[in-house]
This record gives structure tokens, C-alpha cells and sequence, in this order.
């Protein structure tokens, strides 16, 4: 059953397990502050199994799927990020840290060492952030689906579910580069929280 259908043809439904690897492939499509990295990594799916896979494995009611000639794109998001994060330490990262310790790490080009140091030491998001906005979310539309509304009816809709769960605000992060994405956010609401070189994080009170 779609959740959304475009005149042009695109439609979104929730996540159904056979979209996996094609979600895994969009987020390494759009690794690079919203540009293709797939000539960056080696390791494909080391991308998606760190931003993608969580999602879709313990917030499924929350993972959107995007189809447009296939899949183009997603919506993810977490209800209460501190118990996300607690049922990743347990359930997702040993089995995921298992497999790429078994695949010469040393061999690893620079960018996915950092993505296997994450996976060792998973970044636990700020107490300061959390408190007000215990939500979280991202979302990531191949070229051929952006700038034509798509996206921010995604996002609406993902807002919308959070706010009926019971959500009071809702945070993202955002890489510091990505001026299409600020502006993005920006418009949908989400104010500045704070930023370093590398990312920033924006929030929504609900």
C-alpha cells in the first residue's frame, strides 16, 4: 500500500525487507555531502549498514521507501534516540563490528577505517540535543528524484507519524558542506543546533 502517490509518477510506502540493499545502494549514491561515493569505498555496503540498516531493522514503522523506476530514495527516523542507541550497542554493532573484523581491516582505505573505527565506538548523540529533541531522522533521494517536492512531502509525512507517537522535537545531523540540504531543512523549520567542520545538527520542536 503506497502512503503517497505523485502525479509524476513516483509513490512512497513503508520499508519492505526486499528494499535493503537497494536503500544500502542510495546511501552510498549519496555518500559524499548528497554526491555519489561510489567510487569511494571498497566496502559497499559499509555506508548503509551504518546509517541505513539500524532503521530498517529496529524502526521499521519509521523507514520510508521511495520508488521512482525502482528505488530512489528514503525516509528514516528513531522515536526516542537514547533507547535506539541502547538497542544498537546490544543487537546491531557486535554482529556488524564481527563481520568487517573478519575482512583485514588493515586492507581498509582511510575512509572506511573511520567507518570501522565508528563501528567499534558508535558516537552517542549529546544529552544537550536529546533532552529536547529525543527524535532523530535523515533522508537521502537519488538526483533523479530531488527538487520537485518529493522529499519534503517524505519528510511531512515522517514529522507527522513522529508527532502522533508522541514526539516532542525531532533533531538531524547534516554534513557542514551541504548548502542544498541546509536550505532544505531550513524551509521545513528546523533550526541551527549547533556545528563543527565536518557536521551540523538541526532541530524541530513538535
Amino acid at each position: 500500500m503506497y502512503l503517497i502517490n505523485f502525479d509524476s509518477g513516483e509513490a512512497v510506502r513503508k520499508f519492505h525487507e526486499d528494499d535493503r540493499s537497494h536503500l544500502y545502494h542510495v546511501c552510498l549514491a549519496t555518500g559524499d555531502s548528497g554526491a555519489s561515493a561510489l567510487h569511494l569505498y571498497n566496502e559497499k555496503d559499509m555506508l548503509g549498514e551504518i546509517y541505513v540498516g539500524p532503521y530498517l531493522s529496529f524502526q521499521p514503522d519509521l523507514s520510508l521507501t521511495l520508488i521512482k523506476d525502482g528505488v530512489a530514495g528514503y525516509a528514516l527516523a528513531a522515536l526516542d534516540t537514547r533507547s535506539f542507541e541502547d538497542t544498537l550497542s546490544k543487537h546491531w554493532w557486535p554482529a556488524i563490528l564481527e563481520k568487517y573484523q573478519g575482512r583485514s581491516p588493515e586492507n581498509f582505505n582511510e575512509r572506511e577505517k573511520n567507518l570501522f573505527e565508528y563501528i567499534q565506538n558508535p558516537p552517542l548523540r549529546p544529552e544537550e540535543v536529546v533532552k529536547d529533541f529525543p527524535s532523530h531522522l535523515h533522508i537521502d533521494l537519488l538526483e533523479k528524484a530531488q527538487g520537485r517536492g518529493i522529499g519534503k512531502a517524505m519528510m511531512l509525512l515522517l514529522l507527522d507519524t513522529l508527532r502522533e507517537q508522541g514526539s516532542k522535537g525531532v533533531h538531524l545531523g547534516m554534513g557542514a558542506q551541504n548548502s542544498r540540504a541546509f536550505t532544505f531543512y531550513t524551509k521545513l523549520g528546523f533550526t541551527l543546533l549547533d556545528k563543527n567542520d565536518n557536521e551540523w545538527t538541526m532541530g524541530l520542536k513538535l
